[in-house]
């Protein structure tokens, strides 16, 4: 399964050089860096693409996605121009750095009969357009609310390309079965976020280390190939206090898992 794993690079708190060396020593092909934190567009010049590009080649790794994260929703009309602006420009350099899919948060779907409805709907229709124009995919990264909900917004947008990257701890923490939402947005799903998490007795939870959680991965990975997904598993940590061992370690839990399905 070494061709079906890549990380998120911000999940071990180093600088981009760094954390690409030590996830070279891994056995995955790929990565996923942030567009807001680690390759800002407007800072990263046409010699540091081409570097990156000849460092990743060297390592045998490739960029399979970027992420990138807005500090509102495209709903909020307040500077919603300079919101749609920065995507693109990172949807650019995500296709300068000849990677597919940038990945980010639309955050809660308003009610259809709101105002903010149809904001958010000519916000991500005109993404997706921008999207089509450049070859990139506008990939939402679910919140873990209603996944019907959100099936049927993207239903709604139909000027370019529109994708899921399925995180199923954030459906289960939403007190949603991630295996139902799989199943009820697979045909849109393109990129998979693998993390694990716990609930408590309030209705929260927490993140934590990948197969100590309360996903069932033996058969959410079954389920994922029934439904025909192919890609790479992302694996990613947000919290934990030894991110690397903890990233090698899940990749080690969840190839024994799939065994032979990739």
């Amino acid at each position: 399964m070494q061709n079906q794993f890549s990380v998120t690079t911000s999940s071990l708190n180093l600088p981009l050089k760094a954390a690409l060396k030590l996830i070279a020593q891994l056995p995955v092909n790929g990565i996923r860096c942030d567009a807001r934190t680690e390759l800002k567009p407007r800072e990263i010049s046409q010699t540091g693409k081409r570097d990156l590009l000849k460092a990743l080649n060297e390592y045998g790794l490739k960029l399979t996605a970027m992420n990138f994260t807005i500090r509102r929703s495209f709903y909020e009309e307040a500077d919603l121009d300079a919101r749609i602006a920065a995507t693109r420009e990172a949807m650019e350099l995500t296709a300068q750095l000849k990677a597919r899919h940038l990945c980010l948060k639309i955050g809660e779907i308003p009610d259809p009969e709101h105002r903010s409805y149809s904001v958010l709907q000519q916000s991500i229709d005109d993404l997706a357009r921008y999207g089509n124009h450049i070859g990139v995919v506008l990939t939402v990264i679910p919140i873990g609310k209603s996944p019907q909900v959100l099936k049927e917004f993207l239903s709604t947008i139909r000027s370019g390309p529109i994708a899921i990257d399925f995180d199923p701890s954030r459906y289960m923490l939403g007190g949603h079965d991630p295996i139902d939402a799989l199943r009820e947005l697979y045909r849109s799903i393109e990129q998979f976020t693998a993390r694990d998490a716990v609930r408590d007795y309030s209705g929260g939870g927490e993140e934590t280390q990948l197969g100590r959680g309360e996903i069932v991965w033996d058969e959410m990975l079954a389920t994922l190939f029934e439904v025909g997904y192919r890609g790479s598993l992302n694996i990613q940590r947000t919290a934990g206090e030894n991110r690397f061992e903890d990233i090698k370690n899940a990749i080690g839990y969840l190839g024994n898992v799939a065994g032979e399905l990739w």
